[in-house]
């Protein structure tokens, strides 16, 4: 039995940090683009009249928080924070900008599995499925 349980903790260690390594490209890939000066990216957002300070912040904010997620004892917590980002993105596409925001949903979803993983829930639903079978 010790073996599957090292096992199974080694593959949940390479999800994991796939998921942190996967999160922290999605997000820093468009954060680099934006600040690079793309202009698609400046024009969403010029939509919202703020100037070029906000774009930077946003886009600093992003790459701080992608970062973050590599560091397990932050990870979490800079997971939530770039949940909480993209939802605020996601509404601004679809009532400001009203531009196309179906990536934004794909960015979410290997978000959604870093948090679930890390926060236990996984792990949880694994076992109930144990159970079960």
């Amino acid at each position: 039995m010790a073996p599957a349980s090292s096992s199974d903790a080694r593959t949940k260690a390479l999800v994991l940090w796939g998921l942190r390594i996967l999160v922290a490209l999605v997000f820093t890939t468009p954060a680099l683009l934006t600040l690079g000066g793309l202009a698609p990216m400046i024009r969403q957002f010029d939509a919202f009249g703020f100037g070029p300070w906000f774009r930077i912040t946003v886009s600093l904010v992003q790459i701080a928080a992608a970062l973050l997620v590599l560091l397990p004892a932050a990870s979490l917590a800079a997971a939530i924070v770039l949940l909480l980002l993209d939802a605020a993105i996601l509404l601004s596409e679809v009532f400001v900008v009203h531009g196309g925001f179906i990536h934004l949903v794909l960015f979410a979803l290997p978000l959604l599995a870093l948090i679930s993983v890390q926060s236990g829930r996984f792990d949880r639903r694994l076992a109930e499925l144990d159970k079960e079978a």
